[in-house]
């Protein structure tokens, strides 16, 4: 496979590499994703380009600068850290500094890899993993540049999700060349999500080559968001002691030799003091402070203690203050995990102005706000939790009492 290939994989890469470097975008608060304006700038410059008119588009609407913009998060290549104002932007790692010094089929493969290994398909896919597999069966026995029409994935003529509303995974693929397809752009009516956006699929040579190296490749044995969704809390392939980092099971399909290094992902570990915002209303709020050495079951005792709870109902830590998503830690009794005792403070990665969402009491449904407000590693680590300032009265717990 020449570079050829996967020289516009890399391109686009780059452009929102630099961009980023270069207007150092404000994240919005709310999703800390990329803004409207930010969009619709990159979005022209990109050779996957989606047809817009004006930045009324939020990141889920562009699935190529989405894929990027968590390739470069999920990658470790950018962090998200917070300015003087309280703004979070992305700031490049040593890990990016390492990727740049890679050739570009490793930086290809780094970023197959990162994306195969880390991307959050269950965000997209609404009945499993399936899709995933069924695009990679049916491309690894496919006839480079034959046209694949609707139900060649599922089977089904009348359904077909891939060309529909899991049809983000084609563009994905799309993106690091692994196909091409025909847009459906002659309907009368403006096209849903719920309706076929996709007349055909047309594999590529790497498509073909690289989908039989993962045919049987189960991608909820090397994807670490659905081990986590499976109950499995570190990585299944990589115990194995004969795994084989999928960058390297990628080198056949490139030039001899082209493919030795990548990126070392290693976490960002920050000791030291954390000062948690912690407010149940605007008015009312507790800052904590917490070593690193604590965990998210001392940050529910401490929030319990600090608003005079009863600590008797089940609660979540939703790391990305979304209500409900997969990207949370639970209360030891919860039927799934991962557990709040599970994991330290300095093991979440946490950044300044992170926000966090604590649901206490799925009945009454009691949400407390977080924000992550400072990391000292200059001052002593407390060794308990310390209530270090507070506004307003605690809310009583059981109104009706």
């Amino acid at each position: 496979m020449n570079e050829q290939a996967i020289h516009i994989t890399i391109d686009n890469f780059h452009k929102l590499c630099r961009y980023i470097a270069d207007n150092n975008p404000v994240l919005t608060k709310t999703k800390t994703q990329l803004g409207k304006k930010d969009l619709f700038e990159i979005n022209g410059l990109l050779h996957f380009r989606k047809e817009v008119a004006a930045p009324n588009y939020q990141q889920e609407s562009y699935p190529v600068i989405d894929l990027l913009f968590q390739l470069c998060t999920s990658g470790k290549l950018f962090r998200k850290t917070a300015d003087a104002k309280g703004n979070i932007l992305l700031t490049g790692t040593p890990a990016k500094a390492e990727f740049d010094q890679l050739n570009n089929f490793e930086q290809y493969a780094f970023l197959f890899e990162t994306f195969w290994c880390t991307f959050n398909f269950l965000e997209i896919l609404r009945f499993g993993q399936q899709p995933i597999e069924e695009i990679i069966e049916a491309f690894a026995r496919s006839t480079p540049g034959k046209q694949l029409k609707k139900g060649a994935f599922s089977g089904r003529r009348d359904y077909d999700p891939l060309f529909s509303y899991s049809s983000s995974l084609i563009h994905y693929f799309n993106y690091f060349g692994l196909c091409d397809f025909i847009p459906i752009t002659d309907s009368d009516k403006k096209i849903t999500r719920y309706d076929d956006s996709i007349a055909a699929v047309i594999p590529t040579e790497l498509g073909v080559s690289l989908s039989k190296i993962l045919s049987g490749q189960e991608i909820v044995r090397w994807n670490i968001p659905c081990l986590k969704e499976l109950g499995f809390y570190k990585g299944d392939v990589r115990d194995d002691p004969d795994f084989v980092p999928l960058y390297k099971m990628m080198a056949p399909i490139f030039p001899v030799g082209t493919i030795k290094n990548t990126v070392s992902i290693a976490p960002v570990i920050k000791k030291g003091c954390y000062l948690f915002k912690v407010s149940v209303s605007p008015g009312v709020w507790r800052k904590i402070q917490l070593s690193h050495l604590h965990t998210l079951l001392d940050l529910h005792n401490a929030i319990q203690d600090a608003f005079d709870f009863d600590d008797d109902h089940l609660y979540s830590f939703f790391m990305d203050a979304k209500r409900y998503s997969r990207n949370s830690y639970e209360s030891p009794f919860n039927e799934n995990g991962p557990y709040v005792d599970e994991v330290k403070i300095d093991e979440l990665e946490l950044y300044e102005g992170q926000r966090i969402l604590y649901l206490f009491d799925y009945g009454d449904s009691w949400e407390f706000n977080i924000v992550l407000e400072n990391i000292d590693s200059s001052s002593p680590v407390p060794l308990n939790p310390k209530i270090v300032e507070k506004k307003g009265k605690a809310p009583e717990q059981y109104r009706y009492f």
